[in-house]
């Protein structure tokens, strides 16, 4: 294959990828406010959307990469050496502006979901010490104060729980 062959399904692939990574952050900006509202019926939704874009995005980053690879050979280079600015060198003007939005469109992205996921992984971490919190109060030994029984005996410290720690 030629490049003439090659990069129109690259520019294609990459394309297919930002609207994915798009949908994945719109989707983090979901989860967001299923956090912040604690809505863990929608939570589990969005999961399950996510985890079927991610999937979709390593298929789509394999067959990228795949490209890049023929992209490499056809120029006599190793993979990791192929950059966005050595494939703008290599594709005709309409081509290389295409590809630079692209190209551009998904720092961007990725860099937006970078951000989201550190908020949201902030979010999870709250609600989780919140929870452990709330479990810490529940379990803890109360002792009864009182010094003395209804017999006028002193009266043993007596335990209670609200919820038993062993289950």
């Amino acid at each position: 294959m030629r490049n003439r062959e090659i990069t129109p399904v690259l520019i294609e692939v990459m394309q297919e990828q930002l609207e994915a990574y798009k949908k994945l952050f719109n989707l983090g900006e979901e989860k967001t406010d299923v956090l912040v509202n604690g809505d863990i019926k929608k939570l589990s939704e969005i999961t399950e959307k996510e985890q079927n874009l991610i999937l979709k995005l390593g298929k789509l980053e394999e067959e990228r990469f795949d490209l890049v690879k023929q992209i490499a050979k056809l120029h006599n280079k190793d993979a990791s050496e192929i950059k966005g600015d050595f494939l703008k060198s290599i594709l005709e003007e309409k081509e290389a502006k295409t590809f630079a939005a692209i190209y551009d469109g998904l720092k961007d992205v990725l860099l937006k979901i970078e951000e989201q996921n550190r908020r949201n992984e902030k979010l999870i971490k709250n609600a989780l010490d919140y929870i452990n919190f709330s479990i810490n109060l529940l379990t803890e030994t109360r002792s009864s104060k009182a010094n003395y029984g209804a017999d006028g005996a002193n009266a043993k410290d007596e335990a209670f729980h609200f919820i038993d720690k062993q289950a």
